[in-house]
C-alpha cells in the first residue's frame, strides 16, 4: 500500500518539490494576470492530486500554496477582471475532507471560484478538458507512480492552447518495474532503454519518451528536474506550448541548481564545490555545460544557427539560458569567428521579433 505522504512530516524532497512548483506559479501567475487587456480573461488551475492540503506539521502543501498565492495577488484579480477557477482534488476521501476544511480556512469567493472534488482522475480530466481550450491553464499533477499520465492524457494535454503543465512521477519505479506488462499499460519504456544508464539519469529517459510521442507538426517544449529522496529517483516534467513558459521554468531550475539546473543532487556525480573551487577552471565547470558551449559553437559555425533568435532558441530546448548562450557567442566573438550586431539577449526571448543574423568571420 502506498504511504500516506500527509500522515508524517514532508520529507526534504518533497519540500524541494514544493520549492520549484511555488516558484514557478509564482512566475506564471502575473503572466495572466497583470494587464487589463489580457488575452486570456479566463484562467484555470488543476491540482488533481491535491492531497490534505498541508503535512502533520502544518507546512503547506501544493492547493494551500497555489491558494494563498492567488490570495496575496487578489488586488490585480479584481482590478483587471480575470475569470479564476481553481480545481483541487483528491481522491481518497479522508484526504478530501481534511483538504476541505483547510482550505476553507484561506479561501477567499471574491477573487476566485474553488472547487474542491472527491474524484477519479481520469474522469475529472476528461469532465474538465473542454473547458480549458478557452482559458489559460496551469495543471499540477502530483501522481503517485506512473500511471496517470498515459500516452493519451499527455496528447490531450499538449494539445491545448495556452497551458503549462508539472508532473511529478517516480523514477525509482520506472526503474523496478519497466519490464511488468502492468506498466507497459502507461508507459513504453523497457530495462533495455534503461540499460548502461546511470540510475540518477532515469528521469532524464523519461523526458526523452514523452518528447518522443509529441507529433512532428506541435511545437511543444519540455524540461525535467530531478529529486533526489530518501526512497529514490523522482522528478518534475515541466511541460509548456510558450518559449516563455519554457524561459521562465528554466530560471526556476537555474535558481535551485547552480551547476547544470536540473536536479537537487550531484546529478552526473562531478564532485563540484563552487564553495570550494578547483585550481584548474576546467573542472569548475559541469561536463553537460562543456557539451553545450561546445555543440552550439558548432552549429554557429556550420551555419545550422544563423540568427540570435535561432540560438537562444536552441539554447532553452537544451535547458540552458541566455545568459549561458551568451557566454559562447561572447567568447566567439572574441576570438573572431564570428560577428553580430545585435543587442544580446538576457531573458525573453519571445521578445525578439526581428531575428538578425550571426556573420561567419572564418
Amino acid at each position: 500500500m502506498a504511504k500516506n505522504l500527509f500522515s508524517e512530516p514532508f520529507d526534504d524532497g518533497t519540500k524541494y518539490k514544493l520549492r520549484v512548483v511555488e516558484d514557478y506559479f509564482k512566475s506564471w501567475l502575473p503572466v495572466f494576470i497583470s494587464s487589463e487587456n489580457a488575452i486570456w480573461k479566463k484562467v484555470q488551475i488543476f491540482d488533481f492530486f491535491a492531497g490534505m492540503g498541508k503535512d502533520e506539521n502544518g507546512l503547506l502543501g501544493s492547493p494551500m500554496l497555489i491558494v494563498s498565492e492567488l490570495n496575496k495577488n487578489k488586488t490585480l484579480i479584481e482590478i483587471n477582471k480575470i475569470d479564476v477557477r481553481v480545481v483541487v482534488n483528491d481522491f481518497l476521501k479522508k484526504h478530501y475532507e481534511a483538504l476541505k476544511e483547510n482550505l476553507n480556512t484561506i479561501s477567499d469567493d471574491k477573487v476566485y471560484v474553488l472547487e474542491i472534488e472527491n474524484q477519479d482522475f481520469k474522469i475529472l480530466f476528461d469532465y474538465y478538458y473542454s473547458s480549458m481550450a478557452s482559458s489559460a491553464n496551469f495543471l499540477f499533477l502530483d501522481q503517485n507512480g506512473v500511471r496517470h499520465v498515459t500516452e493519451e492524457v499527455f496528447l490531450k494535454i499538449i494539445g491545448l492552447k495556452q497551458t503549462d503543465f508539472i508532473f511529478f512521477i517516480s523514477s525509482s519505479y520506472i526503474k523496478r518495474f519497466s519490464d511488468s506488462p502492468s506498466f507497459k499499460k502507461y508507459l513504453d519504456i523497457t530495462s533495455q532503454d534503461l540499460e548502461g544508464k546511470s540510475y540518477y539519469h532515469i528521469h532524464r529517459i523519461v523526458l526523452e519518451y514523452y518528447r518522443s510521442k509529441i507529433p512532428a507538426e506541435t511545437k511543444y517544449y519540455l524540461a525535467p528536474f530531478s529529486i533526489k529522496k530518501p526512497t529514490g529517483i523522482y522528478g518534475l516534467i515541466f511541460g509548456s506550448n510558450h518559449i516563455y513558459g519554457l524561459e521562465k521554468f528554466l530560471n526556476v531550475c537555474w535558481r535551485h541548481d547552480h551547476l547544470t539546473g536540473e536536479a537537487n543532487f550531484d546529478i552526473d556525480n562531478e564532485k563540484i564545490d563552487l564553495a570550494k573551487p578547483s585550481l584548474f577552471e576546467e573542472y569548475n565547470v559541469p561536463k553537460k555545460i562543456q557539451v553545450f558551449q561546445n555543440t552550439l559553437k558548432n552549429k554557429i559555425l556550420t551555419g545550422y544557427l544563423r540568427t540570435d533568435l535561432d540560438i537562444y532558441t536552441f539554447g532553452l530546448k537544451e535547458g540552458f539560458l541566455p545568459k549561458h548562450v551568451n557566454a559562447v557567442i561572447e567568447d566567439m566573438r572574441q576570438n573572431g569567428l564570428i560577428d553580430f550586431k545585435f543587442k544580446k539577449c538576457s531573458n525573453k526571448v519571445h521578445k525578439i521579433q526581428s531575428p538578425t543574423t550571426i556573420n561567419l568571420l572564418k
